[in-house]
């Protein structure tokens, strides 16, 4: 989608089959593999024609201008076939998370987390050091009993927040609504708001955490919205 420019004139939702269709002008939108993007929310389908309507005519437009899109493509053409695969991608992410290395204490967020965690079964260890932390038996064997039960929704959540906060068991705990999203913006940009505590002003670092905040307000929104099917 990088340098395309709206070419569409209407933006529409059309019920097919049980699923919710964004439409262009009438037309199906397509995913970079050919499938249809089609969702099981009504609402969510409302917010990603949403997406395509405030893009101005004739603008170009990238992926950076639709992550509910993005977000919606990856459930559907790379999760959908294969969650297994991405569950063990998330896996190997929550073997040496950052949220177990606590230079400075374990925090509220971290305790908020583990206390979660640990009604799952997963009791990580954490570390004020360096070195990797070696997490005790069973850890890896109860993370993926929690993986598990997360599905393709979920795990596109997943996906997004790992990568923006750096830690799959605070992921988790958000997307178990143990832990806000608020509160994971927080503990994501902590190290940064120290270094401009410590150093000042850094336009980069701010862009940094500005575009992070994003990343995990968008994987929130695209969760709650993505939630509201009707049975």
């Amino acid at each position: 989608m990088s340098g395309h420019k709206r070419f569409w004139k209407d933006v529409t939702v059309v019920s097919d089959d049980g699923l919710f269709q964004p439409r262009l002008d009438g037309r199906p939108i397509r995913l970079p593999q050919g499938h249809v993007l089609a969702v099981r929310s009504s609402a969510l389908a409302e917010a990603i024609a949403g997406e395509w309507g405030q893009i101005a005519e004739g603008t170009a437009f990238t992926p950076d201008f639709l992550p509910l899109t993005r977000m919606a493509g990856t459930m559907i053409e790379r999760i959908a076939p294969a969650p297994q695969a991405a569950r063990d991608m998330l896996l190997g992410l929550g073997v040496d998370d950052g949220l177990c290395y606590c230079a400075d204490g374990v925090g509220p967020v971290a305790v908020q987390v583990f206390a979660w965690l640990s009604g799952y079964g997963v009791h990580p260890s954490v570390t004020d050091g360096l070195m990797p932390v070696v997490q005790p038996e069973g850890y890896r064997e109860a993370l993926a009993r929690l993986l598990a039960a997360r599905d393709d929704l979920e795990l596109a959540v997943l996906g997004v927040l790992a990568q923006a906060t750096g830690s799959l068991l605070l992921s988790l705990a958000v997307v178990g609504g143990a832990v806000s999203l608020v509160d994971a913006v927080l503990w994501a940009n902590n190290d940064e708001k120290s270094q401009l505590a410590t150093w000042g002003q850094d336009d980069e670092l701010i862009r940094t955490m500005e575009n992070r905040e994003k990343d995990i307000l968008d994987a929130g929104m695209f969760l709650t919205l993505g939630r509201q099917v009707s049975i």
